[in-house]
């Protein structure tokens, strides 16, 4: 059986999931910050965590990946075009959190759209929604749909930052809309959703946001 958490983090409060099946096996998305908070659950549920997945790589969504990798021994996963963000900090936006730390982060694997990444029972794929930066991708999990800082409760991520583009982000909510039936959708910021509220009520997804 499918299960997550949600462990909001950081000054910014960005939603980090804990997502697992029955066995315990699972993943963590977007540890922005708050490491021992993120551990904390990992302990209290006694799971194994495998990967680290990023939706994106602006610092709010991985300073604190690397104490979850040291502490979980889990790889990490980012998406391809955002590679470079994770040792430019104008991209990171990491001067945003008034910190000079070197995060050291090195991808293990890079995410591409149309991936798919098995973790014990579940099956994670991969798809890319580039808009709020270059690389930003959803992760789709049986019923979930988590989908970073791309599409909010009743909004859509920013496209005002470096290698954010309108127009791409547009042509990624459409490619959310046309998924085959009703997600729980898991936002980087916010409260959850889903995708048929999204569909009906987001003034950015619906047919006549769609003029690019």
């Amino acid at each position: 059986m499918l299960q997550y958490i949600c462990v909001p983090v950081g000054a910014l409060e960005t939603n980090c999931y804990i997502v697992f099946d029955d066995k315990n096996q699972g993943f963590v998305v977007d540890p922005g910050g708050s490491p021992d908070r993120i551990i904390s659950a990992i302990i209290q549920h006694d799971l194994n965590i495998t990967h680290v997945l990023l939706t994106h790589a602006h610092f709010d969504h991985f300073l604190a990946a690397k104490e979850i990798i040291d502490y979980t021994g889990a790889k990490l996963y980012v998406p391809k075009g955002d590679l470079d963000f994770l040792s430019d900090p104008s991209k990171s936006l990491i001067r945003f959190a008034h910190s000079s730390e070197d995060v050291s982060l090195k991808a293990d694997e890079v995410l591409e759209d149309g991936d798919e990444i098995k973790v014990g029972e579940l099956d994670v794929k991969v798809l890319s929604t580039p808009g709020h930066t270059p690389g930003s991708s959803c992760f789709v999990c049986g019923s979930l749909l988590l989908s970073g800082d791309t599409l909010f409760a009743g909004s859509i991520g920013r496209t005002d930052f470096p290698g954010g583009d309108y127009s791409e982000i547009q042509r990624s909510l459409e490619k959310i809309s046309d998924l085959e039936g009703d997600y729980t959708v898991l936002p980087g910021h916010g409260p959850q959703t889903t995708l048929d509220e999204e569909r009906k009520g987001n003034p950015y997804m619906n047919s006549n946001g769609f003029d690019y």
